[in-house]
């Protein structure tokens, strides 16, 4: 079991889950896995059972990171959801994590990071929303929380008929924040114009030191957002913001070495301005000491890092072994963190 999650907050989940414990679940990831993996089904339920009950390891991290695949050793070198959920619920404020849920709040208390323009449909008259898209005939419209990119949606002014029951459609709808587009830097365009291709780090931010505990970098194929929901998908980043293996979705199999439609290669990856993104971070990590562990999402323009949100659950991201041949996990890095959190649950 993880040092990192106390006791009575494992027992509080194993009983939740316990109470809504459904078999069917399970078993589809079990059956899935066996197909894919060449395994037997029953075996890798039990599998899955065991690693769930003793080692903080929900169904879809067993499915995700190939743990099938995988020894008892080097599935120990890997995070999972369930333990990152625990690390986020221990260190971070309740209250304070809402400034990053709210994407509206986000932009307040981040401006100086955020890079762009936006507006606050709840807040501004009809003036100001033609003012907006006067600057802005293509925006980007967004529901104040959500995630997985599930709320993001991009407009074309152009093909709006009447403003004003527009700017109402939006407001009925939800979708009361506006961005003005991010433009990414030129290498990342390469990969794919069409999408904002951002960069998530894990951060840990120790009252001292601002930790790196993870990268990844996240492409899109045209949609409006680069995530798995959108059918964009990721690869893994070293220290130095270098891919190190092929990209891959973690829903299902798939390997990219190469981008799908640039055809650019995704295993010889460089984070543009690296030195720059980890100073940018090192700064921003400090803002909401209450809040310190996040995974932020970076999108890197022509003149520096944007900060495009932060996420108070930064969210799993791990290489898979069928995709990467990388058997070794993110975990080593996150000993700060680890660490920062099996203390606190001590006190």
């Amino acid at each position: 079991m993880s040092p990192a999650v106390a006791p009575v907050r494992r027992l509080k989940y194993f009983v939740s889950r316990l109470a809504s414990f459904n078999l069917s679940r399970p078993w589809g990831f079990a059956k899935q896995i066996a197909e894919e993996q060449g395994k037997w089904a029953p075996g890798v339920l039990a599998d899955m059972m065991v690693w769930a009950a003793f080692h903080d390891t929900a169904y879809i991290d067993f499915y995700e990171a190939d743990f099938a695949l995988l020894t008892k050793k080097e599935r120990k070198t890997f995070m999972t959801a369930l333990v990152q959920h625990h690390l986020a619920d221990t260190l971070n404020d309740p209250v304070d994590v809402l400034i990053l849920e709210n994407k509206i709040s986000f932009h307040k208390r981040f401006a100086e990071y955020a890079g762009r323009d936006w507006l606050d449909l709840d807040n501004s008259t009809f003036a100001d929303f033609q003012g907006f898209v006067a600057r802005h005939p293509i925006i980007i419209a967004k529901t104040p929380v959500g995630r997985e990119g599930k709320g993001v949606f991009r407009y074309d002014m152009a093909e709006v008929a009447d403003a004003e029951a527009f700017r109402t459609e939006l407001i009925t709808k939800g979708q009361t924040l506006l961005e003005e587009p991010i433009v990414q830097h030129p290498y990342l365009a390469e990969y794919c114009a069409g999408t904002v291709n951002t960069t998530r780090v894990a951060t840990f931010f120790d009252g001292e030191k601002v930790h790196i505990l993870m990268g990844a970098q996240k492409f899109g194929r045209g949609s409006v957002s680069d995530q798995f929901t959108w059918g964009g998908f990721f690869t893994m980043l070293d220290e130095n913001g270098r891919s190190f293996g092929p990209g891959h979705t973690g829903k299902h199999i798939s390997k990219y070495e190469t981008h799908p439609e640039s055809g650019k290669s995704i295993v010889d990856f460089q984070v543009p301005m690296w030195d720059e993104v980890v100073a940018f971070l090192d700064r921003a990590a400090r803002e909401l000491p209450t809040v310190p562990y996040v995974g932020w999402d970076i999108a890197v323009g022509p003149n520096g890092p944007i900060l495009v949100e932060g996420n108070w659950t930064p969210g799993l991201y791990e290489t898979r072994v069928s995709a990467t041949g990388i058997r070794t996990g993110s975990r080593a890095r996150h000993k700060p963190v680890l660490d920062a959190a099996a203390a606190a649950s001590r006190r």
